[in-house]
């Protein structure tokens, strides 16, 4: 019983500080907050695929977040308190709200239904931190 007290309050902790309250992250996040499982979550997920190799070469996780509270990956939903996130992105209800968060914690870019992909790239490669990374390794998704 101790053991899983401790377990939930660790987790409580990370969910309410998922990413705001962290001065470095490991990775890049998209989260895509959607009313429900509609076709512009649809959509956003298969061009995540399409997407993959820039999106794992820029250290990008993507979350959808759906307002039932079910998530893609489907782990995080028991992982994170989406309505504190809801409230810190001040996420408007029914709508769609795509949010780039750095790896400093902070909001990049915000956008809705659709993900301009390639504005995405843009903003994430003019980053301070991104410049190093892409000094240091050079792309491997370009053909």
């Amino acid at each position: 019983m101790r053991y899983w007290s401790i377990v939930f309050i660790l987790f409580s902790a990370l969910a309410h500080s998922y990413p705001a309250d962290s001065e470095k992250w490991q990775h890049r996040s998209i989260l895509f907050f959607a009313p429900s499982h509609d076709q512009y979550v649809q959509q956003f997920l298969l061009e995540t695929l399409m997407e993959e190799c820039a999106l794992q070469e820029r250290d990008i996780v993507t979350l959808v977040i759906k307002e039932d509270g079910s998530t893609v990956p489907t782990w995080a939903q028991d992982a994170f308190d989406f309505g504190v996130l809801n409230a810190f992105y001040d996420i408007p209800k029914g709508q769609h709200t795509g949010v780039l968060v750095g790896k400093d914690g902070r909001e990049k870019l915000r956008w809705g239904e659709k993900t301009d992909w390639t504005l995405l790239k843009k903003v994430i490669d003019q980053m301070p931190l991104r410049q190093q990374e892409m000094q240091r390794n050079p792309s491997r998704c370009a053909i």
